[in-house]
């Protein structure tokens, strides 16, 4: 087996246990996506040297660069304890990029936890400041959907 596959299948059996499901999903690209509150997010091994585990999501989309956001984007990242943020290509990513070697569970679960969480906090403000959308939308409770 391949160092790659190896990984692929350790990241995998993490999942399952984390997510609490026999068979993670897989999109076209090899990437496990999930979804934390309004932000698209996904769990990666990348094949690069050395091989490492990436966990990144999608914050704010459609959003045009400007020194303001920059300079947003430049306070949040000054804030934020394990996880990367930046703009590229109009979108606002968040990531942590994790070591295979050793990989546990609450590892995993802390870099999903945060990038998820970052990216679900920064997203509806980044896009409500600078005319962006999430790529989900924000769930209301079910108390406010009666009024």
């Amino acid at each position: 087996m391949s160092e790659l596959m190896w990984i692929r299948s350790h990241v995998e059996r993490l999942l399952q246990e984390e997510w609490g499901t026999c068979n993670p999903a897989m999109d076209p690209d090899g990437d496990y996506p999930f979804r934390d509150g309004t932000a698209a997010c996904w769990v990666s091994v990348m094949d690069s040297e050395p091989a490492m585990v990436r966990v990144f999501a999608h914050a704010a989309l459609r959003l045009r660069p400007s020194v303001k956001l920059l300079r947003e984007l430049n306070e949040i990242q000054c804030r934020a304890l394990t996880a990367k943020v930046w703009f590229e290509d109009g979108v606002v990513l968040v990531s942590q990029t994790i070591s295979p070697l050793g990989l546990t569970r609450p590892v995993l679960a802390q870099a999903i936890n945060a990038v998820g969480g970052v990216a679900d906090d920064i997203g509806l403000l980044l896009a409500g400041m600078f005319n962006g959308v999430t790529p989900f939308p924000a769930e209301t409770p079910e108390s406010e959907d009666a009024v």
